[in-house]
């Protein structure tokens, strides 16, 4: 493995928050030392003291697939710990061969290869963010090469993905990928990027709307898209797609946002209130599962699949060994000025630098 960059430079940025990590047990060894193999890949951004400067390094980079697989190690077998979806703009921290070490906006770092990125320098990545750019609204889709849903696919697409604007015709928005690639998607399926920054709102009821869409999707171990997601990137992903940045993992969602008192009952939970599962070891909390709260007793999880199950014990979706493992609950929407929370309209690798 090749040695990291003499410096790790952070283009037009001012600056990175620290890097956060509380990963701890689970129910079983496999888990245990995934959650640990977690531990060391957050430890090595926390050791690098990133330092804010301006370089003419390609050491930026945009997603260039609808979903990228973010490795542990730089190798297809090794484990899957999280993704990436197309548009996202990441660091570029090293190389090895044809793999690349990049840190996602919610400061997680992992390898993936270099075809999913295309690196950019200071004055592209400045262009991109002052370009006309739309952000995809449906779970899936296509990206068509001409303005007809019959003609052949340039690439699929993910909720969540941005991409460049370059024109409009017959209903269909003519786009650009950041690989170079062109097509056409309908105009109703995208929204303008900056308009959407500038007016999604992060409700209870939006936060619902979004996460029931996902119901069915399948389980994947480090996934985080309509595709696929664990539980943390399945809520991690409904909440972007609401214009919030949480953290990766669910114990390091745990550590944000406001405490709410369950010890009682569930009367002071809202809709979009986070659930977290897991055990107790002499008295602290070892969170290994999260959940979104949907109101009535009803939260909603990815477990297998996405599903709803019940706090109620007397309904036939109540999962008692879930409930067992109940640990604390926090509420995202609302909270300001925690690192864990960001708004993608203060994110400073979404937006121009003043």
């Amino acid at each position: 493995m090749q040695r990291s960059k003499c410096k790790l430079l952070i283009l037009n940025l001012g600056f990175i928050t620290g890097i956060l990590f509380f990963l701890t047990g689970s129910k079983s060894p496999v888990e245990k030392k995934l959650q640990s193999e977690r531990v060391g890949i957050c430890n090595v951004a926390a050791k690098s003291g990133y330092q804010g400067t301006i370089t003419s390094e390609k050491d930026m980079g945009l997603v260039t697939l609808s979903v990228i697989n973010i490795r542990k190690e730089p190798g297809h077998a090794s484990e899957l710990v999280s993704q990436s979806i197309l548009g996202t703009p990441v660091l570029i921290l090293k190389t090895n061969d044809s793999w690349l070490q990049i840190q996602t906006p919610d400061n997680y770092i992992g390898w993936t290869t270099d075809s999913s990125v295309r690196p950019m320098d200071s004055v592209e990545i400045a262009g991109w963010k002052e370009a006309t750019k739309v952000i995809y609204k449906e779970n899936t889709g296509w990206l068509y090469d001409t303005t007809s849903e019959k003609s052949g696919v340039v690439g699929d697409l993910v909720g969540g993905s941005i991409l460049e604007k370059i024109g409009e015709s017959n209903g269909y928005v003519n786009l650009i990928l950041p690989d170079g690639r062109k097509g056409f998607v309908e105009k109703q399926k995208v929204m303008d990027f900056d308009s959407w920054e500038k007016t999604m709102t992060c409700t209870e009821e939006s936060i619902c709307k979004t996460a029931l869409t996902y119901l069915g999707i399948p389980y994947l171990w480090g996934g985080s898209s309509t595709k696929g997601a664990d539980c943390s990137g399945f809520v991690q992903s409904v909440y972007f797609r609401n214009g919030v940045i949480l953290q990766r993992d669910a114990s390091l969602q745990a550590m944000h946002g406001l405490q709410i008192d369950i010890s009682d009952g569930y009367s002071r939970l809202r809709k979009g209130d986070l659930l977290f599962f897991g055990s107790k070891e002499n008295g602290i909390p070892h969170v290994t599962h999260v959940a979104i709260y949907l109101g009535n007793l009803e939260y909603i999880n990815s477990a297998g699949r996405v599903m709803i199950n019940s706090l109620d014990p007397t309904q036939m979706n109540y999962n008692s060994d879930r409930m067992n493992s109940l640990l604390m609950a926090k509420r995202i929407i609302g909270v300001e000025h925690d690192s864990g929370i960001v708004p993608v309209n203060k994110h400073p690798w979404y937006q121009i630098s003043k």
